[in-house]
């Protein structure tokens, strides 16, 4: 077991040295989303008066050699890794190499990954714990205890591997039942500028940065993992409000949104928000994600009163049978008749789209062309991805369709590349069904209006992805073309 120095050993010295590191998302992928779950554990250990620093990967575009060094040059006793399961390859290779200079330094890492193959993470990246579900109180009181030279490993909510290399836990955590009680993310921890300037999620240049309404999702979609649980607990809209208009103050921003599981999931919570919105912050564009079954006309005609422009539907599939495969407790038509309102009362409608679930075949795929074309919509059509801890990774692995865990993880980097096929057609199959499917949506949607659309989708795709996205189109606009599928 690796032991910290003696606390008494330490003269004057009062707050334990912390360092949390944020790795980069994937390869080729430079869209910035603010860490907020990390910027929250720091807030927390800042609260309980440990000195803590910030190395970001993604947010500073920094080299694997650089991260280390500015992380090794920070001194920490601790080191803590933040991100989802996507980043594993980099939390693996960053610890490797922190360890080899630092043997002592205390190794956690937490979010979605270390929660669901905990010991993979312990073993993989030689960590010395980590922190299972919500971060904030359990971070603390870990770094508490080692600063106090207590017993770690009866801190709640945390794994380790025991002398034996078994994997042990310690008694859950509860979920945290008063997000007011959080203090606000760390953001001048972080390179906020990078992430306030960098583009939003509509491709777009403007000052922006999102700040989190609820946790929870009470759906059981089974291609989603819900690290905060089925129980939604939300922000009052009093406190969300007040952290925007100090977003506004500090950061000059123009525009955010509400990047929640589901922030249309009850109906009085919204309305009392946009209303709260429209006097604290005239003028302030925002956007959320939603669900179908959720909103209606006057729900819709407050947040655009209050300043929404976007919402982005999880539609999936136009496939009724596939949606029900997918467990999402809605039909195509809910979700074409949801479209629409949006679009009627002024807020532009997205949807996501994915392929390559079980038993998908050409004729649900083509279901969700016609939808696509029906709804008057375009969007990427990324491949089912079967993350650990969703309901499909658990059948990915009982049909042996992931041989080695890790080497899965190690290959995570974006939706848009096919990782396990669970279909019964080929990869090439699924592939270029895949980009037939795309190139067909596309034409249906910048046909329409030619020389309105053409133009701007072609310039977002091309800031998204750059010259490797215009390709892509161009690929899939000629496959969608000769295809006769």
């Amino acid at each position: 077991m690796r032991l910290l120095p003696d606390r008494k050993t330490l003269a004057g010295q009062e707050k334990m040295r912390v360092t949390l590191v944020y790795p980069s998302y994937g390869i080729e992928h430079h869209s910035l989303y603010f860490p907020f779950g990390l910027a929250y554990v720091a807030s927390s250990l800042l609260n309980a008066g440990h000195a803590v620093k910030v190395v970001d990967m993604e947010g500073d575009r920094l080299s694997v050699s650089e991260t280390v060094r500015r992380t090794i040059d920070s001194s920490p006793e601790i080191v803590a890794f933040g991100g989802m399961v996507t980043r594993f390859r980099f939390v693996r290779e960053l610890a490797g190499l922190i360890r080899s200079e630092m043997p002592d330094v205390f190794m956690i890492a937490g979010n979605s990954g270390v929660t669901t193959v905990p010991e993979i993470y312990l073993k993989s990246c030689g960590l010395d714990c980590v922190v299972l579900g919500e971060g904030e109180v359990t971070s603390a009181e870990l770094v508490n205890a080692l600063e106090e030279g207590r017993e770690w490993k009866q801190v709640p909510g945390i794994a380790w591997l025991d002398d034996n290399g078994l994997l042990t836990k310690s008694s859950p955590r509860e979920h945290i039942a008063d997000l007011d009680s959080l203090p606000w993310p760390a953001w001048d921890l972080f390179p906020i500028e990078n992430y306030v300037s960098s583009m939003d999620h509509r491709q777009k240049k403007v000052r922006h940065l999102e700040t989190l309404a609820s946790r929870g999702c009470p759906f059981n979609c089974v291609y989603c993992y819900r690290i905060y649980g089925r129980n939604v607990r939300r922000r009052s809209p009093e406190s969300i409000v007040t952290e925007l208009v100090e977003l506004v103050k500090r950061y000059d921003i123009k525009y955010t949104g509400f990047p929640d599981d589901l922030f249309t999931s009850d109906k009085k919570f919204v309305m009392e928000t946009c209303a709260l919105m429209k006097k604290k912050l005239p003028g302030i564009g925002w956007s959320c994600l939603g669900r179908v079954n959720t909103v209606d006309r006057e729900m819709l005609e407050t947040m655009k009163d209050a300043g929404c422009d976007w919402i982005s539907y999880g539609i999936e599939s136009g496939s009724d049978r596939m949606l029900q495969k997918m467990k999402r407790g809605v039909t195509a038509q809910q979700c074409l008749d949801a479209i629409r309102l949006t679009e009627m009362v002024g807020i532009h409608a997205e949807g996501s789209f994915i392929i390559g679930m079980f038993d998908e075949t050409r004729d649900s795929v083509k279901q969700t062309v016609e939808f696509c074309r029906k709804a008057d919509i375009t969007a990427p059509m990324l491949f089912v991805t079967p993350y650990p801890g969703t309901a499909i990774f658990n059948m990915a692995l009982d049909k042996d369709l992931i041989e080695d865990v890790e080497e899965f993880l190690v290959k995570m980097n974006a939706a848009d590349e096919l990782l396990v096929n669970l279909t019964d057609f080929s990869d090439s199959e699924l592939m270029e069904l895949r980009d037939w499917a795309q190139g067909t949506i596309g034409r249906s949607y910048l046909f329409k209006k030619p020389f309105t659309r053409i133009p701007t989708l072609l310039w977002k795709h091309f800031k998204l992805h750059g010259a490797k996205g215009l390709f892509h189109d161009i690929r899939a606009f000629l496959t969608s073309v000769f295809s006769r599928k």
